[in-house]
């Protein structure tokens, strides 16, 4: 007589789940590897990526893994448990220059519309700064002469080494501008709740000189909060864009308002949909700025004085990059980099005098660089790449635009690049890189920084990388050297510094520090 036996236990279906493993990591190898595509694009592949594949394995693991139901039903309250907590105590706060999702504990508290119980002190009149501390002012976006470089200054063997001394560090509204410099002061752009800022600081203890307070803000996880502009400033004034395109002059010893117009309002135009960026340019009088997206005009022209409107240009399209006046081909220009090319403007009439096409519909950040012999070089980020333009204009007033050369050799997303006898060196998506400008070859391209900053001087680049750290470069076509790094400030890093000799100023979205070099 045989003994029964009950019905054999079915074995856990392992092979679906095995399945899905093997194609979320074929599907990974294929977009980092074999897919010719921005970094910021296979960041989201591979997020997209990542969610199917915690999808599909739910499914599995619910329906077809033979598991007990009671541990299938255990596991995925589990998973739904995780996930709520997590949604209840972590939020995104923002995003890399990558598109990597940055998490920070929920704030108990909004943004509010107070400015914080943190707010810096203000200065009394005793401890208001010399007029001469700053020796090398730095009086507009990318410095005084507008293209990254510093030039007469060179960096001792002992600057480079040595880490300098941290005068002051405090907390700031949120904001991407940089810092300006002059005599004993420093100044810059903030947002607090609902309202933006026009701050002006004493470069040796941080105390509050004066701030000038506007309603505006702008909000963004992706692209972040507050104005993205750098002011600019004159013997005695101070000119600012906030992020909403309010433009204003403010006294600069005083901050009284002066004038100011709502540059996007005036041309019947939109803001951007990453904020009002572009810096805005001062020269021989007048205030040269973009006027915002789908308006009547494309730059526009204000009296320094008294704000009156001189002149306004053809229409462009918009952009996050900043005008600038140049000389080529023995004309006085404006250049302008928008989003589907470089324009040029007549400074002497209002016309637009040619339009070079360029880049796709995503964002052109970087300033071009006039280069000699009536050359351009142009950069663009997302894949697009750079090139380097030959200009020529004709007695009869004709011009021509030729692209010597197009590579994806460097792709400066939302940074700026430097031109150091015949070689463009400069962040290609993240990653430090030297380009040849006679032939467009990249002679290197070494070291992720991430989307930071960089300065130039005479023997030396300063970079400022994404995470808050500061690295001396060599200037050497042949090769990446670092010189030196240490850690200046915490969180993402966006803003360009400042140079004001012996003074370096660093900023971000939630604090400035404010170093000397002895």
């Amino acid at each position: 007589m045989t003994e029964a036996t009950g019905p054999s236990k079915r074995p856990i279906r392992w092979r679906p789940f095995i399945g899905i493993l093997c194609l979320a990591c074929a599907a990974l190898v294929y977009v980092w590897n074999f897919r010719d595509v921005p970094r910021q694009e296979k960041n989201i592949n591979s997020a997209v990526i990542g969610i199917a594949t915690l999808a599909l394995s739910l499914i599995w693991w619910t329906l077809f893994s033979r598991i007990k139901w009671r541990v299938r039903i255990a596991g995925v309250i589990l998973v739904a448990a995780c996930l709520g907590i997590g949604s209840q105590l972590f939020e995104i706060t923002g995003v890399s220059g990558d598109l990597v999702p940055i998490i920070g504990l929920k704030s108990s508290s909004g943004s509010g519309d107070s400015l914080p119980s943190n707010s810096p002190v203000k200065i009394k009149p005793e401890d208001m700064p010399p007029l001469d501390l700053i020796e090398r002012p730095f009086t507009q976006f990318l410095g005084s002469d507008r293209n990254t470089q510093i030039k007469g200054l060179a960096a001792s063997p002992d600057h480079i080494q040595k880490i300098p001394k941290e005068i002051w560090r405090q907390p700031v509204g949120e904001a991407w501008s940089g810092f300006v410099a002059m005599e004993g002061f420093v100044y810059t752009q903030e947002q607090t709740g609902d309202q933006e800022s026009v701050t002006c600081y004493a470069v040796h203890n941080g105390k509050l000189v004066w701030r000038y307070d506007y309603p505006a803000a702008y909000e963004s996880v992706i692209a972040g909060s507050g104005p993205r502009s750098t002011p600019a400033l004159t013997e005695n004034r101070i000119i600012t864009v906030g992020s909403t395109g309010q433009l204003t002059c403010l006294d600069r010893s005083s901050g009284e308002l002066i004038w100011s117009h709502s540059v996007v309002e005036d041309n019947s135009a939109k803001v951007p949909e990453w904020g009002f960026s572009p810096s805005p340019l001062v020269w021989q009088e007048k205030v040269i700025v973009p006027s915002g997206m789908h308006g009547q005009d494309g730059l526009r022209v204000y009296a320094l004085g008294t704000g009156e409107l001189e002149k306004s240009y053809p229409q462009v399209p918009s952009s996050y990059s900043s005008p600038i006046v140049t000389t080529i081909a023995d004309h006085e220009i404006i250049l302008y980099f928008h989003d589907r090319g470089l324009a040029a403007f007549a400074t002497d009439t209002d016309q637009k005098i040619w339009d070079h096409p360029w880049g796709t519909s995503h964002p052109d950040v970087a300033l071009p660089i006039v280069l000699s012999n009536n050359r351009v070089f142009i950069s663009s980020g997302y894949g697009v790449g750079c090139a380097l333009l030959q200009i020529q204009s004709t007695e009869t007033g004709d011009w021509t635009i030729e692209e010597r050369w197009k590579t994806i050799g460097m792709k400066a997303k939302f940074t700026n690049v430097v031109e150091r006898d015949g070689y463009i060196y400069g962040l290609d998506d993240g990653i430090m890189a030297c380009v040849n400008l006679e032939t467009g070859e990249r002679q290197w391209k070494e070291g992720r920084y991430g989307h930071g900053q960089i300065l130039t001087l005479d023997n030396a680049i300063l970079l400022l990388t994404e995470r808050g750290d500061i690295v001396w470069l060599e200037i050497n076509p042949t090769q990446a050297r670092e010189l030196n790094r240490w850690h200046a400030i915490d969180g993402k890093t966006w803003n360009p510094p400042c140079l004001a000799w012996p003074y370096l100023l660093v900023r971000n979205n939630q604090e400035a520090v404010c170093f000397q070099f002895e």
